[in-house]
């Protein structure tokens, strides 16, 4: 790791096999999530520390089933070249990875052909430097651009997150509104639900109102009846005691005037008898009137 790298002052090319290695495997699990065996090999394959077969193993091989995996193949095969092997390793490291180069040498990378094993001639070195830098400028071209691309991605991303926050903020006020509305609507169906139970309660009551009425409407009208019966029946008692005492008071009025008329004859008889003189005259109403006959000279 690089708090356990060389000094500063040392040069890798002076370290010897084991303590180059042992420095790589230090940092064995960073460069197998770090790197990308394509990237290394090409360069690897000048230094000659690496073979067409070995290329075809590492990127190919069925059993190698991720990166990690194909680097760590690639390491392996690299430790069987010794020293040359890890020198050119760390070679490419600090053309193609600069940053983990730092990470596990502790030194600052730099192109100075004096910093190189001379595993690679300096014609060569300097024609692959060339190329790396340019294909570097160029992936460092495309990345610009397709970091722009990127950050006009994440613009839009970002307006269509507010946009989207914007909606869920208004779906959840819908939500609130909605359960509101759904609290009130079942506060209602309990409203309606309580008024039609009073309803009907009213209704029953209202119908043993209508029964009621009705049978005190038919006990008045029997009562009425009744009374009328009564008032008729004491009408007639009273209608035949007043007739019972008109035909009393009429036979009591018959047989005084049959008692008037006995004394009448009685008194006529008695005039008749001892006054010859006298006659009886019936005058107006069937009054008999008794006047005296007067002779002339007596």
């Amino acid at each position: 790791m690089a708090e356990e790298c060389v000094p500063e002052d040392l040069d890798l090319k002076e370290m010897g096999e084991e303590e180059l290695w042992e420095l790589i495997n230090d940092n064995r699990h960073r460069i197998s999530l770090g790197v990308r065996p394509c990237i290394l090999i090409p360069y690897l394959r000048q230094a000659r520390v690496l073979s067409e077969m070995d290329e075809d193993e590492i990127l190919s091989c069925h059993n190698l089933t991720n990166r990690c995996m194909r680097t760590s193949h690639m390491l392996d095969l690299l430790r069987t070249q010794g020293k040359n092997g890890g020198m050119a390793l760390l070679e490419s490291l600090m053309i193609h990875y600069p940053a983990l180069y730092t990470q596990v040498t502790g030194r600052k990378p730099s192109t100075e052909p004096s910093r190189f094993s001379g595993l690679i001639k300096y014609s060569e070195l300097t024609e692959y430097l060339v190329r790396a830098v340019t294909g570097m400028q160029k992936e460092l071209q495309e990345a610009r651009n397709e970091a722009s691309k990127l950050r006009a991605h994440c613009a839009s991303l970002e307006a269509d997150i507010s946009q989207m926050m914007e909606q869920e903020m208004k779906s959840r006020n819908l939500r609130t509104d909605n359960e509101r509305i759904q609290r009130h609507l079942c506060s209602l169906q309990r409203e309606v639900t309580k008024l039609k139970d009073e309803k009907c309660d009213l209704y029953i009551r209202y119908t043993a109102a209508i029964e009621e009425k009705s049978a005190v409407n038919g006990r008045l009208h029997e009562l009425n009846l009744q009374a009328r019966q009564d008032i008729l029946a004491q009408d007639l008692a009273e209608a035949i005691d007043s007739q019972v005492e008109l035909a009393e008071q009429l036979r009591s009025y018959r047989e005084e005037n049959e008692q008037l008329l006995r004394d009448k004859k009685k008194v006529c008889l008695f005039l008749f008898c001892f006054f010859p003189s006298v006659v009886t005259v019936t005058g107006p109403g069937n009054v008999t009137q008794i006047q005296p006959v007067i002779s002339d000279g007596k």
